[in-house]
This record gives structure tokens, sequence and C-alpha cells, in this order.
């Protein structure tokens, strides 16, 4: 119901409409939030991490209906924004390397698990990206056991940039296991963690903490130690 309270006013639903415009009738703490609001709106930019929700949206529609090895619940695009958490809050990167850094991270797994090329990541983000998450991607081609050794030569030429997003993704990699893996392929993860730690970690003490601190508590956890 509308009640005309003033020749130029009207009021309905708690809303005062003068001349066609509406304007919200607050009460005193919704005109503090209202305040509030306006001033964070204020400091608000239309291109702020426009390039990052560009890699979202590419590597959401790239994965596809892929999901998390061992659990069908978890759609694929969780894990690579969760290496993003980790470069962005624990790599300690200088803020003009986070967004480029925090890009990888969600495009790393792309070319590696998807019909995307280095091409299609170059046209879309441009060189560095791709040249980063080419050199991300291990090299199928060779036999499993010298994949990760080849991988880390290429990363550890590459940028710290790129060396921190190997560490993100082996510590995300590391908080949950799939279900249909071995005790023993567990160790195997382990161990080769180890490894990531002691190549890359000098591009993050702080990754390198966590990923040694993940793989003591999984180790005690499943009582795995390693040999010797």
């Amino acid at each position: 119901m509308v009640i005309q309270a003033k020749s130029d006013y009207l009021i309905t639903n708690n809303v005062i409409i003068r001349n066609k415009i509406a304007l919200t009738a607050y009460t005193e703490p919704e005109r503090s939030l209202q305040r509030k609001k306006e001033k964070e709106m204020a400091k608000y930019s239309p291109n702020q991490n426009a390039l990052i929700n560009q890699a979202i949206t590419f590597a959401t529609m790239a994965h596809g209906s892929q999901v998390r090895k061992g659990n069908q619940n978890i759609p694929y695009i969780f894990h690579p924004i969760d290496v993003a958490n980790e470069v962005i809050y624990f790599s300690g990167l200088p803020n003009d390397e986070i967004e480029i850094a925090s890009v990888l991270a969600i495009l790393h797994d792309t070319i590696e698990d998807t019909i995307v090329t280095r091409e299609d990541v170059s046209n879309q983000f441009g060189i560095e990206i791709a040249e980063g998450v080419q050199a991300l991607t291990k090299n199928t081609d060779l036999p499993q056991a010298e994949q990760l050794a080849e991988n880390l030569e290429r990363i550890r030429a590459a940028k710290p940039l790129v060396q921190v997003v190997k560490l993100g993704d082996r510590n995300s990699n590391l908080k949950t296991f799939p279900a249909i893996w071995s005790r023993e392929k567990i160790g195997e993860y382990l161990d080769s963690s180890l490894v990531i730690a002691e190549a890359l970690g000098g591009s993050s003490m702080n990754l390198k903490a966590r990923l040694l601190m993940q793989i003591a508590e999984n180790r005690t956890r499943l009582s795995l130690y390693t040999p010797g």
C-alpha cells in the first residue's frame, strides 16, 4: 500500500519517493553501515584483480568437469585457487609480483591436464605467463621416474615467482591425499615433496617451512619415516 505523506512525497515499504527518485529511509545503524560501505566502495577500482579473475574463468572452462583425483565431489578448480592462496599469503613475494604469480598458480595445470596449449595461454595472458605455465608442466613423454627431476631443472632456471608456485602446489597437495592411494604411494609422494622443498626452498622460506612441516606431520600421522 502507498501512503501519500506530502504532495511531492510518497512512502511505500520504508522507501521515500520524491520526484520519481527513490531514497532509502535508513535507521541510524543502517546509515552508519551505509556510510562505511560507501567509504570502502570509494577505494574500489573496476579493473582491480581483472587478470586474476580472467585466469579463474579461463582455468574453470579449461578444467571443465574435471574433479580432484580420488574425490568425485571436489571440482578441480578448487586446487589451483588454493595454490594461488598459498602464493598470496605465504610466498613473501613483492607486491608487484604477486599478481603474476597468482595467475600462474591458477593456470599451472591447464597445459598438463587439459587440451589448452602454450599458444592458448600466450594468446590470452602473454608470453611471460605462458612460459611460466610451461615450466610448471611435467614432460609426460619422459619415463615417470625422470619427470620430477627434469621438471625441477626447468623450474629452477625460471624466475622465483614460478618456483613459489611449485612450492604452493605441493603444499596444497599435501593437505589431503586421494583415497585410492596406498601408504606406500603416500610415502613416495612425501619423499618427492622433500626433494621439491630442498630444490626450490630458496625462493620462499615460508613456503619451504610449511612444506617441511606438512611432510613431518603426515609422516608422523601415518607412521612413515625416511629410510635410514
